[in-house]
């Protein structure tokens, strides 16, 4: 998928909203998530896939008008739908050749198709031009890197130093020992309890698949891997192209040992570099971890 056609359709003044959509990955939606909420948008979703589903396969696209806003919709190949609104600024003259060009790109790699959307056009930006449109007539210039997902300013990357759950040992043994405010406290392994390279596997994994109906999983992939700290305990950890975590060949026994305060802390610097990559598609990220379905316990070990 080319960068450039994506960026040349988002550039066409009048475009207002884009979706893409495909039966089988989560819907992306850009634009129209201004005004619709997670169950809105997934209901909107299914209704569109309903209506293609009952027209003749020679119906390749429709167009509506709705209110001030026309409506596009596009059969592509292998199920997958695109959404396309647009207001009285569009010129047909200029979109219709783009649009092709568009369609075409989308195609290109059907199987990540969704997952490269949201990706390029997470990280495209706009040329002044009005973004949102609404019944209520606000309309606001947003430079593109904020209209990924997201109706609110850009919340801050999860900071892995910033949410430390209290009683998650961060000292050293020698500061634990000789400080005057722990006392009797001689041996901090025996205060909190004993956390595997298992548990932390667990807890990636836990991750990983949340992340992966965001994202989809050719992207989270190779975010685990470009996010990654350069450091060989961490090499352990081996990426497959599922998206899931899993210790290396010959490195299985590891999974029963111990993890000490420098692993943990490498542990939490991944982690944190792979939210901050997933934040700069999804702007709100960070915010959908905080209310997942993440347990306690991963939460408080990666985070």
């Amino acid at each position: 998928m080319k960068q450039e056609v994506v960026q040349n359709f988002l550039d066409l003044p009048g475009i207002v909203g884009v979706a893409l959509m495909d039966g089988r990955s989560r819907p992306f939606f850009c634009g129209i998530d201004q005004f619709l909420n997670f169950q809105q948008k997934e209901a909107l979703a299914q209704g569109i896939r309903q209506v293609i589903e009952t027209t003749p396969d020679s119906f390749t696209d429709f167009q509506f008008k709705f209110t001030d806003t026309q409506i596009y919709i596009y059969k592509l190949h292998r199920g997958l739908i695109l959404l396309v609104l647009a207001n009285q600024d569009l010129l047909l003259a200029d979109y219709v050749p783009v649009m092709a060009l568009l369609k075409s790109t989308i195609q290109e790699d059907l199987s990540n198709a969704i997952a490269t959307f949201r990706l390029l056009v997470g990280n495209a930006t706009l040329t002044g031009q009005n973004y949102w449109n609404t019944k209520s007539g606000v309309s606001t210039n947003v430079p593109k890197s904020n209209v990924s997902n997201t109706k609110t300013v850009a919340p801050k990357v999860i900071d892995p130093s910033a949410v430390v759950r209290p009683g998650t040992p961060t000292q050293t043994r020698d500061t634990v020992t000789n400080s005057p405010e722990i006392g009797t406290v001689t041996n901090p392994a025996a205060a909190v309890p004993s956390v595997s390279v298992k548990d932390y596997l667990q807890a990636l994994n836990q991750l990983s698949q949340f992340s992966k109906q965001y994202l989809g999983t050719a992207v989270i992939v190779n975010y685990w891997k470009s996010s990654r700290p350069k450091d060989d305990w961490l090499m352990a950890f081996e990426i497959e192209r599922s998206g899931t975590l899993q210790l290396a060949s010959g490195s299985a026994s590891l999974a029963r040992n111990g993890v000490n305060a420098r692993q943990k802390q490498l542990m939490r610097e991944w982690v944190a570099a792979f939210v901050k990559r997933c934040s700069m598609v999804i702007r709100d990220f960070s915010d959908l971890l905080k209310k997942g379905d993440l347990d306690d316990k991963t939460k408080g070990l990666l985070f």
